[in-house]
């Protein structure tokens, strides 16, 4: 289970649930994910293959992952993907969290495993999972309220 740090503007118990409910499917020990404010993006994220020196993680952490969040009138936004992959479009800042959990987790797994880094496959199980996050009937509720 990873260890989340959240410095954002959103409330921390959401904002780890929903980190958790997007990394289900990873392997995610050992793995430090800080969230944080951005003002220049919607959204953004980045999963790093090891640990810089100047992180703040726990000692034993072998993976960060950094989620950058803007403020809600960003929101809903349309992100950037590779042509083989589908559109990425998040209605709010929840399904931000969510998608950009499951992309940098997919990384982490890349990592772990020693595959190719591939953007869209990482692009791909975003989609998956949040489409999933979108189906439940929180996940509606959630977006619809901003």
């Amino acid at each position: 289970m990873a260890f989340i740090r959240n410095t954002s503007r959103y409330p921390r118990e959401e904002v780890v649930r929903l980190v958790r409910l997007a990394t289900s499917e990873i392997d995610m020990r050992r793995v430090c994910v800080n969230v944080k404010n951005s003002r220049r993006y919607a959204c953004g994220g980045y999963a790093y293959d090891g640990v810089p020196e100047i992180s703040n993680a726990p000692a034993k952490t072998e993976y960060l992952v950094t989620i950058r969040l803007g403020p809600p009138k960003m929101f809903p936004t349309v992100l950037p993907h590779k042509k083989r992959s589908p559109a990425r479009a998040v209605a709010c800042w929840r399904e931000a969290v969510v998608a950009m959990a499951a992309h940098e987790a997919k990384h982490v797994e890349q990592y772990r495993l020693g595959r190719p880094r591939s953007e869209v496959e990482c692009e791909c199980f975003e989609a998956a999972v949040l489409a999933r996050y979108r189906a439940n009937a929180w996940g509606k509720t959630a977006s619809k309220s901003g």
